[in-house]
């Protein structure tokens, strides 16, 4: 998991931010705006739209994979000019998380 603790240096010091829940496993949450991060440990696939606090662009997930040059070896996940975004995160994913952050942007 080296690309979570370069997520960690990323958002070292700042606050938490933008958090979510659905009364149950499902949990997301920023790190005021350079990182956020979510996770589904329910029994059911999530798919939903999230105020991530980030700057409009792609970015990398840093879990399923990583930023290489311009290019993600994974998901990629799309934030909107307001911050918005849409995750997908399966029940049954290998890795039922998601995390993007500010140098893992393309």
């Amino acid at each position: 998991f080296r690309n979570m603790v370069i997520f960690r240096n990323v958002v070292d010091g700042e606050p938490f931010s933008n958090w979510w829940d659905n009364g149950s496993n499902q949990v997301a949450f920023g790190r005021g705006n350079k990182g956020f991060i979510i996770f589904n440990n329910d029994d059911w696939s999530l798919n939903i739209s999230l105020q991530t606090g980030l700057p409009a662009g792609t970015y990398c997930d840093v879990i399923s994979g990583q930023k290489e040059g311009d290019f993600c070896t994974a998901i990629e996940v799309r934030v909107a000019a307001d911050g918005m975004a849409n995750f997908l995160v399966g029940n049954e994913d290998k890795d039922p998380f998601i995390a993007i952050h500010v140098d893992a942007k393309l």
